[in-house]
């Protein structure tokens, strides 16, 4: 085997093995937070930035039962997130967690945050038509109308 080949070999084995501690320390980190009373958790949840808050947020939902109050916790913070968790909703790779995420801009459009936000709308149609899990989609999909009555903008029609 070549000099070349030995060191490519040697190159993803160092990539994959980054990879893994990084979701290592996200794991440690999340583990961390759910090992505070849940009165510590509270606090301590506002004190993070919004990317942070999504993260935990994430971990949290895998828990049984699932955690939403985070949620409300960054739709509290307005606006601000908006673009934020749109842009989580494009990276994160489980439908299911792209689906937690609309949950916070449910909530935000609650509050009429996202008041004739058609590019918003626009964006999580796009997102939601991705979907490949039909009960997944579906959910979105309910969410999403939700989110249209609560933003003034008419349905639009929604077909796969």
């Amino acid at each position: 085997m070549s000099t070349k080949i030995k060191l490519l070999i040697w190159c993803a084995i160092g990539l994959f093995y980054c990879s893994l501690c990084a979701g290592c320390r996200a794991t440690e980190e999340c583990k961390a937070f759910t090992d505070l009373s849940r009165e510590q958790q509270r606090v301590e949840f506002r004190t993070f930035s919004i990317e942070k808050q999504l993260d935990i947020y994430l971990c949290a939902m895998k828990a049984k039962p699932p955690d939403l109050s985070f949620a409300q916790y960054v739709a509290d913070r307005g606006e601000e997130v908006i673009p934020i968790v749109i842009a989580k909703m494009k990276t994160v790779r489980k439908e299911v967690e792209q689906e937690d995420l609309i949950y916070i801009l449910e909530l935000i459009s609650d509050r009429g945050d996202l008041r004739g936000r058609k590019d918003i709308m626009a964006e999580l149609s796009q997102i939601i038509d991705a979907m490949k899990i039909d009960t997944v989609r579906e959910r979105s999909l309910e969410k999403l109308k939700k989110i249209e009555i609560n933003s003034g903008i008419r349905p639009l029609t929604y077909t796969k």
